[in-house]
């Protein structure tokens, strides 16, 4: 037979009250310790975001400032589609712009080093005067050549410089040789000495929604290449035969402006000094000496007198920061922003501001980088 037990003196059980009482601080502690992860994970989020979102920007400042800084490369006439070493393309050249600039520069493409497998772009022995061939280590850089032009470097007959010094086109490819327009005497190089094919490429944003899928469902991003022709007279990577990709994603905006010399008449008789003709009137050079707004084609406001380039880059988180019980969704929000001569900041978007868009292409964070950057050309 089984007996229950008794309850011994000074024994008793949890009343009803203690139970919840106990349920309580378990719960404030369980509450307490979750808000405490959710907010270290929405930190670690944000701090995510913005390391990429400055990243982003980092790189497409790198890739600016090494082309800007070579633009040219020794050209001697038109390479492509740019007539000049540096080609603006301001938003709105009559006024305050209400989209993203893009800029279009001669580039060098070369592999002065190489490898077994990928024989250097090196002249493979001396050339004689008044040459107009040249010989290259293999057939290999030739294909290499061609696949970097295109797909052809005779039609349209490609530009090459030779060490940075000679600039002259291609006008026949065979095996390991290179035809090119005669290099007057005397004119001689030297074996090894590095060849590049010089390319028109274009810097590009590109807005949502992104039709032609540049980039990659990260829009708007920065794009760069060879663009395949133009709209509206300006170099664009969205049209066929575009040969551009996307180089970083989530920049919004880019602004430039140019310094410039030998571009005022009335400054040293409208010939280059090494100085930048002063535009704002104050004695020394300021940013008032920049030119924001300007086709860069009457004379004497010409692209080739361009020394020098601002270049300004806004990038924005690809999502909205999170609060306290939020999900991270698609940012929609934020205030204006004022950017160059961009009027992001007047309260009144119009077509090709990204707040057109539905929903509004604005961000609670953004993060901008200003370089000013001088051409190593001198006129061209």
């Amino acid at each position: 037979m089984v007996t229950q037990g008794k309850i011994r003196d000074g024994q008793q059980g949890v009343t009803l009250v203690e139970l919840m009482v106990g349920a309580v601080v378990a719960t404030t502690i369980i509450a307490a310790g979750y808000a405490v992860l959710s907010s270290s994970d929405k930190a670690l989020t944000t701090n995510e975001q913005t390391v990429e979102t400055q990243q982003n920007v980092r790189v497409a400042m790198e890739f600016l400032f090494r082309d800007i800084r070579q633009a040219g490369f020794g050209m001697n006439g038109p390479v492509g589609n740019c007539p000049t070493a540096i080609v603006p393309a301001d938003n709105n050249t009559a006024g305050p712009d209400r989209g993203p600039d893009r800029i279009s520069l001669v580039v060098p493409v070369g592999n002065p080093v190489g490898t077994a497998t990928d024989p250097a772009w090196v002249l493979n022995s001396d050339t004689t005067i008044g040459f107009n061939l040249l010989a290259l280590p293999s057939a290999l850089v030739v294909t290499n050549m061609t696949s970097e032009a295109g797909g052809s470097l005779t039609a349209p007959s490609a530009t090459i410089s030779i060490g940075g010094a000679i600039t002259t086109t291609v006008t026949a490819a065979s095996g390991a040789n290179l035809t090119v327009a005669a290099v007057p005497a005397p004119v001689v190089m030297k074996q090894n000495s590095p060849i590049y094919l010089l390319q028109c490429i274009t810097y590009q944003i590109i807005p949502p929604p992104d039709p032609t899928g540049l980039c990659a469902g990260r829009s708007p991003c920065l794009v760069r290449g060879v663009a395949g022709g133009m709209t509206a007279g300006v170099l664009d990577c969205t049209t066929a035969g575009s040969r551009c990709m996307s180089i970083a994603d989530e920049i919004e905006d880019i602004q430039f402006a140019y310094g410039c010399d030998g571009c005022v008449g009335t400054v040293n008789g409208g010939t280059p000094d090494g100085i930048i003709d002063n535009q704002g009137g104050a004695a020394g050079f300021d940013q008032a000496d920049f030119v924001t707004n300007n086709a860069w084609g009457t004379p004497p406001m010409t692209a080739d007198t361009i020394q020098l380039a601002q270049v300004t880059i806004v990038g924005r988180q690809r999502r909205a920061d999170r609060g306290f019980g939020d999900s991270n969704q698609q940012t929609a929000q934020g205030t204006a922003l004022q950017v160059s001569d961009h009027l992001h900041s007047d309260g009144v978007f119009a077509s090709g501001d990204y707040a057109t868009l539905t929903p509004p292409y604005t961000s609670t964070r953004r993060r901008l980088l200003t370089r000013t950057i001088e051409l190593r050309n001198l006129r061209h």
